[in-house]
This record gives C-alpha cells, structure tokens and sequence, in this order.
C-alpha cells in the first residue's frame, strides 16, 4: 500500500470514527426515551425518575450512572442501586429497597429500621412480622440499637409469634416482652442464637413461668 493509500484509508477511518462518535453522543435518534425502574416497591417510579432528573434530550451515552446511582442511595429508602444502559434509549434502574427488620419510636412516630439500624420509612400501623424495638436513641450508630437487632435476627419463628417488644435500653440490659406478660432476661446479644434454641426450648416443653432469664444460656432460670 502506498504511503498516500495509507493516509486516506487513515483519514477515512477517522471520518467514520468522528461520525459514530457523534451519532452516539449527540445525535436524537439515541437520546434517552425511556427509564426502566425494577425492583422498587416503597418507591414509585416516578420519585425514582425524580431523583434521576435526567434532562430531556440527553443522550443516552452521556447519563452519568456513576452519579445516577449516588443520588438513589441517598434516599433512605434504598440500599443499593444499580444504572445501566439498555440501547438504544432505554435507563435501567434496579433499586434493592431497605427491608423492615423493627420498628421504633422516634418523637411520636414510628420508623420503620433495617438490619444495620437505618430509619427508613415513616408508617402508622406496623407491618406485619416486624418487631418493636424500645431503644434511647434509635440510628445506625447508637450500639444499644445495634444489640437489640442482633437479638431479633437470632430469634426462631416460634418466639417471634409471641413477641410483644424487645427492649434494649443498654448493651447488657436487654428484654422481651411476651405475651401474656411474660418477659424473658436476655441481657446482651452474646450468645443469642444459643439463647433463642434454650428459650425455644423452655416454652415448647411447657415449663410455665412469667420471667425467663436466658442471660447466662448454661444456667437459664424460670420463676
């Protein structure tokens, strides 16, 4: 090949480059027309379009999903967040939402608080199957809250139907409250899962008592 051959084969390689490159990032005919949102249920797709506030007439190689994605995770709502492309004019949304593991009171309200203690939903009646949690200060960062949902996650089916509330004023100080005004001693979190089977135990093999003190589980106490 000639050195003049090379240099339009060059050249013509560089016009269809530039071309493409502005069909991708300019041209209407991939603009953004649409946003697929999947996943979410406490959120709309509208608040979730919202949030994204993509302008008209973007092209869709030019949404910035790093971004996109940091603006969803910072509704409460939502754990994590993933934006994808879908061309040729499509943003897919796949939102993972926060699940209620308890519920607290905060000022007159009750918020509904996931697994690592996030307050994220403002309710009037308590879903079904989430716990009442009575704590001081209520947040992913107060430990006493912490503790009391370690305590849930290791109780069996069986106690969560009989469970009025858990109380976790302190780290060590932790209460269930039962039905029929039973209450169980658990004291902290350390050992709860063996906690919860000694427990289990006790109700199913029908020992009868109002206090259950399960804090030391190699010498649990019924009085």
């Amino acid at each position: 090949m000639t050195r003049r051959r090379w240099l339009s084969v060059v050249a013509a390689l560089l016009v269809l480059a530039g071309s493409l490159g502005w069909v991708v990032f300019y041209s209407s005919a991939l603009e953004v027309d649409a946003i697929e949102v999947r996943g979410a249920q406490l959120l709309s797709s509208e608040t979730v379009e919202d949030v994204l506030a993509i302008p008209e007439g973007t092209p869709l190689a030019r949404v910035d999903l790093a971004a996109a994605e940091t603006a969803l995770e910072n509704i409460s709502q939502i754990e994590s967040a993933r934006v994808s492309r879908d061309w040729p004019n499509t943003v897919v949304v796949q939102v993972t939402e926060r699940s209620a593991v308890a519920a607290v009171d905060v000022n007159g309200a009750t918020w509904l608080v996931d697994r690592s203690g996030v307050l994220f939903a403002q309710v009037s009646v308590l879903p079904e199957g989430v716990v009442a949690l009575r704590v001081e200060q209520a947040g992913q960062n107060d430990r006493a809250t912490l503790a009391g949902l370690e305590v849930i996650a290791a109780l069996s089916p069986v106690i969560r139907t009989i469970l009025v509330i858990v109380s976790a004023p302190s780290l060590t100080e932790i209460e269930l409250e039962l039905t029929d005004g039973r209450t169980v001693i658990w004291g902290s979190p350390d050992g709860s899962a063996r906690k919860s089977a000694i427990l289990a135990g006790l109700l199913a093999g029908g020992v009868v008592g109002t206090v259950y003190d399960v804090s030391s589980p190699t010498s649990a106490v019924v009085r």
